[in-house]
Order: C-alpha cells, then structure tokens, then sequence
C-alpha cells in the first residue's frame, strides 16, 4: 500500500455518505482521502429508502442512470389499524426534483457503485481496513493519526476533516460533542426476504396494530422488509427464532415461500448533535444526527448534509470564497435534521401506540378527518410537504418568498432531446433571468457576482438578442413567478440564494450577502439570523 499523501479533505468513514461526497469532491475536482476501517462495502441492508432529494444529488456525481437501474422508484404508503381500515397515504410518485418522492434500492450494491465511481478521479484515493487514531487541529489545517494494515501508523496533514463514521463516531466523540435526544424505549425485529410470492401488494404498508404495530416495503428485485416491534417482556431471542417469524410472516404470506436472508432487533435513537462542526472538522450523517425509519429519512438526512457541504469545501479550498461561508453548514443542516427527527417521531407515535385507549382516540381522530377527502388529501400532503417543498431554515441565503428554497428539476426541452434541468444547466453558481434582461454592469463587477461566475440562463419565451440558452417548463414557471426584470440566483446545491429586481436595486442583496462572508465572528444573534 501507498503511503497516504496529504490532502484537502480528509474523510472518515466510507459508508454511504462518506462515499457520496468523496464523489462530490472528485466531481468538483477536490483533493481527497477517504479511509474506512472496515475491510470493504456492507454486505447487508441497512437503509432502504432514497429520497427523491438524495437521487438529484446523485445525479451530481454523474452516477445517478447506473445507480437508477437498480433503484425501485416510488410507491404510496398506507397506514391501517388493527382492523385493516386506513388511516392515511402517501403518494411518494410524484417528481419535483426529477425523482420520485421516495424510492427503495439495496445498500450493499449501492456502496459498490459509489466505491467504484471513485475510480474515475485521480484527485481521490480510498483506505480501506484504516483507522483514525486521533488528530489535531490549527488554523493551518487538521493532522490525523492513521492506522493502516499490518498496524502501520502514518499522519496525514488536511485542510478540513469530515467525520462520516456513523452512530459512535470517533470524530465527534474526540470533539466532545454531545447527542441530544432520545433513545425511544421500543425495540423493533427487523427481517429481509426474498418474497416473489406476495409480488408487489402491500408496496408499503404500516400496520398500527396496538396489538403489534409492524411495516413492510417492497425492495427492487422481489426482495422485501419487515419490521415487527417487540411487546413488553419479550426478548430479543425469543423473536429471532425461525418459528417466530414464520408465525409473523403468516399473517401476510406463505412462509414457505420466503427466504429469510437477514434478521437482527434494532433500537432506534431520536437524536441530533449539539453542533455540528468545530473548527476544519465537521459531521456528516449519523455522526452528526440519528432518526426512527418511519419517515425513511436516517440515509437521505445525511445525504443532505454532504450536499449541503460538498460544493461549500469545494469553494473554499479553490479560493473562490472564503472559509467563512463553511459556518453556513451547521445553521442550515442542524435545525434541518432536528425537523426530520421530528417528523420521524410524529409517525411513530402514530404507528407505535400498544395502549388500546391511545389507538382508539388515534382511529377516531382520522375516521374524523377521513369524512371530509379534502381535509385527508391535505393531511397526506402535509406529511410530505418536507420532501416535496424542500426549504433551510436559515443560513447563506436571501429573502422570504423564494430564498432557501430548492428549485424544481424538470424536465429540459433541449435541440439534442429531453434532459432534466441540472444536466441542461451543469454545476456551479447559475443565474436565471426572467424576461427579456441581461445582468446590468452593476452586478458583473460586484465582487461576489465575480467569485461566484454564475452560468446566466433565460427563462420563458423573450429574451434579449444574442442571450445564451433559454430554459421553458410550468414548473419553473410556476416556482418562479412570471414577474419579468429579475435575475434569480442559484447555488450548487439548487437552493435559492437571491432573487434580484432589476428595476431596483440588484447590487443590495448581494452587498448583503458578501457582507455576511466577511464578518467571520460568530455570534448567537447571526447564527438565528434568516437573511
């Protein structure tokens, strides 16, 4: 094995995560080490479920068409009572981001694919069977501890370190940064199968059952999860028995049918740390927060965050923007997975009640909501409106109305054919302008419009003579606004940074925005600060 060579970013930990954004950073060009003390991928499902959020972003790596033919993509999920009546769904079909809400894939080959998508960048080197021993930190940058194979000790100099190893992370237990939240007291039996008898009926379906509250999901190739909780004095061994579950299976299937490939009982936390940086060292994924699977959100939370932090790394280490704009990420990823946890919470106390009376006042709360369909439409909706109308609560960005929300992905109408948006638009910083306008020399020659060098774009049907390219769909339409003489500006990530009136003044959200840069001292009114 090579000696390990200095790099930009160092990451911890190889799962999912940490290989979505070593991905990221190869894609923008970023020199990175990524070192996993496990000997190679997971071989057994953990995370089922991708959000329609988390495949745009794979869609950044440039690996989302390999990654999609494998991927289940979306399904509606049905919540029903002990009885079998409906409570409420969700339809997880729609596309707002070019992807379904909610899709199912298998995350041993999942890791294989982003493991081997890094073989495209000379820029990014993989340590397997690797551990971080220790490090330190200083304004020039993090010097990190390395065991390698055979009990080689090495150190490795980076600009910034990204903690992505997991539930005990090493990273944030040297940082001493604290969990805050819960350890929920139920126990779930959690059980794939190969079940090509049940085929595709139930897709997804909570059983809110106080006798039992159990979950099923169909998986991509006829493979499918249980979850059954654990009642009050059972033991963990007493339901990971063939006999038991075959009696649980039999409720729903022939177990004879089945093959049972993986069972384990599982504990959920309800967690968020308390910060999730300190200095050049960050946290990402379930270092950083831990969520119940009702929304289907533990992966795709941490998916957001290297989002989130991928272009911002990037940006900084070419100079572009200054180290400053890093502080943004724990004020738009903390609150952000704090809101996820409790939307994962919320669904579980509506599926996990065994008292009788709780489930009872439960039923009748939705038997009353279900006599108007207007009323339980919206309920549905609102279940989902955090993966349908994606939005940071706060952080690098300006304005109310559009600032901080993500942009829809539609479909492109371009001379070569259909693509989605972000493929017709590239990465990096874009400009959309709406209406027949061209960015005034007021705004070329201000300093941040210069260091983000947006792609300018036109949006709807005039433009002035010569404009570059011209992007036409409702959804942009419809997001937008059609109020023409403005400038919206995009970052990386999709977000909303600034929606600009031409026929004002365009130069003050950015004066605003580049002031914010510059003041490096942090204080607890800027971090509560909505631009």
């Amino acid at each position: 094995m090579s000696n390990p060579r200095n790099a930009s970013i160092l990451i911890i930990g190889a799962g999912p995560v940490g290989l979505t954004l070593a991905n990221l950073l190869g894609t923008a060009g970023v020199d990175t080490v990524l070192v996993e003390r496990n000997p190679g991928c997971v071989p057994e499902p953990r995370a089922v479920a991708l959000d329609g959020e988390s495949m745009r972003t794979l869609q950044a790596t440039g690996l989302v068409e390999t990654i999609a033919e494998h991927i289940k993509q979306g399904f509606v999920a049905e919540y029903v009572n002990g009885d079998g009546t409906p409570l409420f769904s969700t339809d997880l079909r729609a596309r707002p981001y070019g992807f379904c809400l909610q899709n199912t894939f298998d995350q041993p080959l999942l890791e294989q694919q982003l493991l081997a998508g890094l073989g495209r960048f000379d820029c990014v080197s993989v340590y397997h069977s690797t551990e971080l021993l220790g490090f330190e930190q200083d304004e020039q940058g993090v010097r990190a501890s390395l065991r390698f194979p055979g009990d080689r000790e090495e150190s490795l100099q980076a600009r910034y370190l990204i903690g992505c190893d997991g539930g005990r992370s090493t990273v944030r237990q040297a940082l001493g940064i604290a969990m805050c939240g819960d350890r929920l007291p139920q126990k779930w039996l959690v059980v794939d199968t190969i079940d090509r008898h049940l085929v595709g009926d139930p897709e997804c379906r909570f059983f809110c059952d106080p006798a039992r509250p159990a979950m099923t999901i169909l998986r991509p190739g006829g493979e499918r999860r249980w979850e059954w909780m654990l009642l009050e004095g059972e033991r963990d061994e007493d339901l990971l028995r063939d006999e038991r579950i075959n009696e649980l299976l039999e409720e729903h299937t022939d177990p004879d049918k089945v093959e049972v490939y993986r069972k384990c009982v599982y504990g959920f936390s309800a967690v968020v740390a308390e910060r999730f940086s300190e200095g050049r060292v960050f946290l990402a994924g379930d270092a950083a927060h831990m969520t119940p699977p009702f929304a289907g959100q533990g992966l795709n939370a941490g998916v957001r965050d290297v989002q989130n932090l991928a272009w911002k790394l990037a940006r900084v280490v070419d100079g572009s923007l200054p180290a400053s704009l890093l502080e943004s990420y724990n004020l738009e990823r903390r609150e952000a997975a704090k809101a996820v946890v409790d939307l994962a919470v919320m669904l579980g106390d509506q599926i996990q009640p065994t008292d009788p009376q709780a489930a009872a006042a439960r039923d009748a709360m939705f038997a009353e909501i279900n006599r108007d369909p207007a009323a339980a439409a919206d309920f549905g909706r609102d279940v989902i409106a955090p993966l349908s109308d994606v939005r940071l609560p706060c952080g690098w960005f300006i304005g109310d109305e559009l600032g901080g929300r993500m942009l829809p992905q539609p479909l492109i109408t371009l001379p070569e054919g259909d693509v989605l948006l972000d493929s017709a638009i590239g990465p990096g910083f874009t400009a959309l302008a709406i209406g027949d306008v061209q960015p005034p020399d007021a705004l070329l020659t201000h300093p941040l419009w210069q260091a983000l060098a947006p792609a300018v774009y036109h949006i709807g049907d005039r433009q002035p003579p010569g404009a570059g390219p011209q992007l036409a769909a409702a959804e942009l339409d419809d997001f937008l606004g059609r109020r023409s003489g403005r400038m919206v500006l995009l970052r990386p990530d999709r977000f909303v940074l600034a929606d600009l009136d031409l026929d004002r003044d365009p130069v003050a959200p950015l004066e605003k925005l580049w002031a914010d840069l510059q003041d490096r001292e942090s204080s607890p009114a800027r971090a509560r600060r909505h631009l």
